[in-house]
Formats: C-alpha cells, structure tokens, sequence
C-alpha cells in the first residue's frame, strides 16, 4: 500500500490525509495472518525446564532483580542458556512451559497409580506401564521424556497449591466452647447470620466422614484401577502374541510359495535343456561328441518314461490299451 501524494495539499488536509492513510495501513496489518513458527527443540525444552527451576529454586533472584517479574526473570535465564532471543518470545516460551508442565503432570499422575497398584515393579517397568496408561487416557504418546528427567523430582513443588475452599474453611477452634459454655443473653442482639453460621459449623464437622470407611474406599477404587489395567495389559500382550503368531504364519506360507517357484523354474529349465538335446543333429559331429549326446537322449529318454510311468494317467492309457479289443 503506497502512501499517495499530498503535497498539493493544504497542510490542515494534509496532515487528516496522512493520518487516515496510517490507520488504513495498520489495519491492512493486523488483518494479515500470522505465521507459525518452527517446532521447539529438544534442546530448547531442556531450557525452559532449566530456566523455571533455577528461578524457581533461587530466593535471591527476586531480591537482586525486584524491577523483573517472575517470567521475566525465567525468560532472561532461557536466554542466557540458549542465546535465541530473536527466535523465541517470552510469550511462546511461557506458552511451552504450561504444555510442558501439563503433560509431565498427567504422566506423574500416571506414573502414582502404576507405582501404588504394583508394587515389586523395576523402574523401567513402572515407566512402561505409567506410558502405556497414558496412552490409553490421553490417546496419545507422552512426547517429554527428555523434560520429565529434569522434573520428575520437582513436581511436588511446581503443583500450584490448591486455595482453601470457603466452604470447608477451618473456623476457629473455640468458638463451639465459647458458645456451649456461655448461653446467649436475651438482651443482646443476635443477628441471623451469625446464628447460621454457627449451625452450618456444627453440622459440617458431624457429616465429616470417618478416616477408617474413607480409608476402605480409596483401597476398594484402587483395587479397581488395578484390576483394570491388569486387564488392560493382559489384552495387550494377547493382542500382541496373537499377531505375532499370524505374521509368522504368513512369513513361512511366503517361504513355500518361493520354493515352490523356484522348483518349477528349474523342472522347466531342466525339460528346455532336455528337448534341445533330444532334437540335436547328431550325424554331422565327431564319434565322441556323438556318443555322449546319444547317451544323454538315452538318460532323458529313460527319466522321462520312468515319470510317465509313475504317473496316475499313464497308469490309465496303459490299462486301456491292455484291454483294447483288436
């Protein structure tokens, strides 16, 4: 878009003129779509993670540098380990971190479960099966294993505590003495939210559920869990040992079928070489290459009748020749 001119102008005109040219120009520009940019590296994730513990883990970074918020800082440290600061925003890093974060948070949840249903596993086993359990939730694969070796200890400490629910608020511990012990006084006022609040008090902690029947629920739901994922597995390695059996079963049919070309290739070879022999002209050679070519059509001749012989049709022509009246 070129700017027109304006020169000829009044300068009052002119400058309305230019003014609405920029505002056009700006929306020409913030209509055109935005590219996406090129894929994070393993490397540059491998940052990032650096970048948010060493912040994370440093109490004097928010002392030596106050003018910095908490991502500021992180993206500065990113920086500093990578140097790619044209390639990266610290908008798109912040944006990668929470993907990050919340896929090794799902495996880490995944990884619990394995780890409380079966005991006795190695390591890599529970790493297996915490894989193939969030493939099944997720629908597909955990793709930051490189960014869950720098995490999978600090994901206790990154998981954002949970704000207290008012509902469940503890009050203070003495007020169910102060007002058992201390009737209330007729004369004094009591407003209604007071009163509610009290009741809503006093039956909260009544309803509260005993440790031992929430104990025997959270094993029953886990004997579950495990259960199905045992099952889950079991179906798996069937599967597996199933299609293992059929490729291997279509592998050695393979394996015929070529031997058997490869036979009749050769027969059919063998019977070409024959006929050329058979149909040799032998008057016009030597008196050796005579007799080995003779001798040969002799060999030919024997096998041949020897198979014919053998075979179910000549038995049938031979038969009915025998008993041909004549």
């Amino acid at each position: 878009m070129s700017l027109p001119s304006a020169a000829l102008l009044p300068p009052s005109v002119a400058c309305n003129y230019v003014a609405l040219w920029t505002n056009d120009l700006q929306v020409e520009l913030t209509q055109q779509p935005m590219k996406r940019g090129k894929s994070f590296t393993l490397e540059q994730d491998v940052a990032i993670c650096n970048a948010r513990l060493n912040i994370f883990q440093d109490p004097f970074n928010a002392v030596s540098k106050p003018q910095y918020n908490f991502w500021d800082r992180i993206y500065q440290n990113y920086v500093e380990l990578t140097g790619d600061q044209n390639v990266r925003s610290q908008c798109s890093v912040q944006s990668r971190w929470k993907l990050i974060f919340g896929s090794c948070k799902k495996f880490h949840d995944c990884l619990a479960r394995v780890e409380d249903k079966q005991s006795g596993l190695t390591e890599s086993n529970k790493v297996l099966r915490a894989n193939m359990l969030y493939f099944e939730h997720e629908k597909k694969r955990f793709a930051f294993n490189h960014c869950w070796e720098i995490l999978q200890h600090k994901m206790k400490d990154l998981v954002p505590a949970k704000s207290p629910d008012p509902r469940t608020k503890d009050r203070d511990p003495n007020i169910h003495s102060s007002f058992s012990s201390h009737p209330p006084d007729p004369n004094t006022l009591v407003s209604p939210e007071s009163d509610k609040d009290s009741y809503y008090i006093m039956e909260s902690r009544k309803s509260k559920r005993p440790t031992r029947r929430r104990a025997e629920k959270e094993a029953h739901r886990r004997s579950k869990v495990v259960n199905t994922l045992d099952s889950r597995i079991c179906d798996l390695m069937e599967q597996f040992t199933k299609q293992l059996a059929e490729s291997d079963k279509k592998k050695a049919e393979v394996a015929e079928r070529k031997v058997k070309v490869m036979e009749e290739m050769n027969e059919r070879q063998q019977r070409e070489q024959d006929d050329r022999i058979m149909s040799m002209d032998t008057s016009n050679m030597g008196p050796r290459a005579r007799a080995y070519y003779e001798h040969r059509k002799s060999d030919i001749y024997f096998k041949t009748m020897g198979t014919l012989q053998t075979s179910p049709i000549w038995r049938t022509r031979a038969s009915l020749t025998i008993f041909m009246p004549k």
